[in-house]
């Protein structure tokens, strides 16, 4: 089994990062005409939960195993499939371009209609889908997640993404770290994160460079009326990536638009609360029994 700090899935995958075969057997491609990307599948469920992580410094199906018993209560119910972004990219990569890359990956592995679990930048990709594409979309979870880039956001993922461009490895990491975690979560593990990463390369700079910046123009805000699913968001009240008031926006304006949803805001945790919260993935699960 892999070792891990936590049991979570952080959207830029703070696991400790390591070749095994326990992985590798849940690991795919799937390849359209326009492009190839990977992904992890496990559980045996007759119902498809899509997860779509955020930024992520090193590939989240690399520990797809530990992300597996993470995930353990949805098993029996549902056939998880962890997608990650395509994997040869432009300059240029915009949220609806990954939004419409991972609905033709979920066609192309005959995946009809799912509940879509989107993670900070992957909340932003949930919702373009759940716009445009309505009919793919069962319910939709919305964790740390934003629907118009508030000034922190620009700030803070801005300055990730300069970093990037500027080759400042440890600088990004170090920055990344501080402002995604709660201050008692790096008391105990910001040591070890950082010696995970000393060894960024400069490819995977270069990657979250193309992505991060997307994030910027996150325009959603005014279509949300037009999804279709019960939704689910989940914020920080210590959210220091896209602030906790992206969360309530959104909330506030499905509710206002007449979209079935539920919201519920963590007060002791910061951007990453779904890997911090023990009771985080069980949460989402019992929204799920009830829609």
């Amino acid at each position: 089994m892999p070792i891990t700090i936590h049991k979570g899935m952080f959207f830029a995958q703070f696991y400790v990062l390591s070749t095994n075969n326990m992985s590798k057997e849940l690991t795919f491609s799937v390849k359209t005409p326009e492009f190839e990307m990977e992904y992890a599948r496990f559980g045996n469920g007759p119902k498809a939960l899509v997860i779509i992580p955020g930024l992520s410094i090193k590939s989240v199906v690399r520990s797809a195993a530990a992300i597996r018993s993470a995930y353990s209560v949805f098993e029996s119910e549902y056939t998880i499939y962890l997608f990650d972004r395509k994997l040869q990219l432009g300059n240029v990569y915009n949220l609806a371009e990954m939004a419409d890359d991972t609905v033709a990956a979920m066609r192309a592995l005959g995946i009809n209609k799912a509940t879509i679990y989107g993670t900070s930048q992957g909340g932003m990709v949930g919702q373009y889908i759940a716009i445009k594409y309505p009919e793919v979309v069962e319910n939709l979870v919305l964790a740390s997640s934003s629907s118009k880039a508030l000034p922190l956001q620009l700030e803070v993922i801005g300055h990730w993404t300069d970093l990037c461009v500027e080759g400042k490895a440890m600088e990004f990491v170090e920055d990344f770290i501080d402002n995604a975690f709660s201050k008692s979560y790096l008391e105990r593990y910001k040591p070890v994160l950082l010696k995970m990463y000393r060894n960024v390369t400069a490819d995977e700079l270069q990657r979250f460079a193309v992505l991060s910046a997307a994030c910027a123009h996150v325009d959603t805000y005014n279509d949300l009326g037009k999804i279709k699913c019960p939704v689910f968001v989940i914020g920080a009240a210590l959210d220091h990536v896209v602030g906790a008031e992206a969360s309530t926006i959104m909330y506030e304006k499905l509710k206002a638009e007449g979209v079935s949803c539920q919201f519920y805001m963590y007060n002791d945790y910061g951007h990453a609360a779904f890997d911090e919260a023990k009771d985080y993935r069980q949460r989402i699960y019992d929204f799920l029994q009830t829609v």
